[in-house]
């Protein structure tokens, strides 16, 4: 894995160093919720993060010269570059939510995004979540459709601004997350998984589809990572990257306590979740590699 890395570091060095900031949830965000809620227990969480290490966005900022610092947006001046909050949602109309993100940002930039800035979204899990908990399938799929359209109005905001290098990341498949396989197992629904998942896919084409409607209006290229496609490769290649535990947690967020397969915490590396729903460091550390390799330059 170092050799990768240092593989990386050689491919970037030779770029212009670009800040990076970034809009969006759990999956990314590096201290605003804690800003506002309290300090998560460390250990077995990472300095606040919801996960044992960095988050992926930390690697992608790291390899492209910049650092993905909260930006404590949520009680006071701006301090870093990370305006993600952990319990996020696209759709939402909250303080915490994407458009409020990014409205806060462009408040504290003066209306402006400076075009060589990398500006990342990376949020919609938790949107696709409550979509599987509506009882409703067909008022959940159309909950999705009204979030992709906050998504593609924050990135106008950003456009309008002065925004360049758009980064969109995709949902990780929501059905193969050990909550949704708890879920599915306390309901005895067994097609909750498949559920989930299908849900996930809807998402994640009408992002794409807005993407490449934004490419064609301002006759761009933006990037759209595929995080879904990213991890399902990942889960199946599990075993040869050294994973011995693909389908539960390591540590439960639910009830603070260590699964006995984590051995109290020192094998988190060997598990591919950290928690019922977010990664462990190394699966980020994996997704923050192949994010780099496809960020705008």
């Amino acid at each position: 894995m170092r050799v990768i890395y240092l593989l990386l570091l050689t491919l970037f060095a030779g770029l212009a160093q670009a800040q990076v900031y970034i809009f969006g949830d759990s999956l990314s965000d590096t201290g605003n919720l804690a800003s506002i809620q309290g300090n998560f227990p460390n250990p077995p969480f990472y300095n606040n993060r919801v996960s044992n290490g960095p988050v992926a966005v930390e690697t992608l900022a790291q390899l492209l010269g910049g650092s993905a610092n909260a930006s404590l947006y949520l009680t006071g001046p701006e301090q870093g570059t990370n305006y993600s909050v952990a319990g996020a949602t696209a759709g939402g109309e909250r303080p915490i939510d994407l458009l409020t993100q990014v409205g806060a940002f462009l408040q504290n930039h003066a209306g402006a995004a400076p075009a060589d800035n990398v500006y990342v979204i990376f949020i919609g899990g938790n949107d696709v979540r409550g979509a599987r908990d509506n009882a409703d399938y067909f008022a959940g799929r159309k909950s999705l459709t009204a979030a992709v359209s906050k998504v593609n109005t924050a990135a106008h905001m950003l456009l309008a601004a002065g925004a360049k290098k758009l980064m969109f990341v995709n949902v990780p498949d929501i059905g193969s997350i050990p909550e949704t396989k708890l879920l599915a197992a306390a309901k005895q629904d067994w097609l909750l998984t498949y559920k989930a998942s299908d849900l996930t896919r809807n998402y994640n084409r009408k992002l794409r589809e807005i993407v490449e409607n934004l490419e064609k209006e301002q006759n761009a290229d933006y990037v759209y990572f595929d995080l879904f496609s990213e991890f399902n490769h990942l889960l199946s290649d599990a075993s040869a990257l050294g994973y011995t535990v693909t389908d539960s947690a390591c540590f439960s967020s639910q009830t603070f306590q260590f699964n006995a397969s984590c051995q109290y915490g020192q094998a988190f590396d060997q598990h591919v979740f950290f928690d019922e729903i977010h990664p462990s460091a190394i699966t980020h550390k994996r997704a923050g590699w192949a994010m780099a390799a496809q960020a705008p330059k």
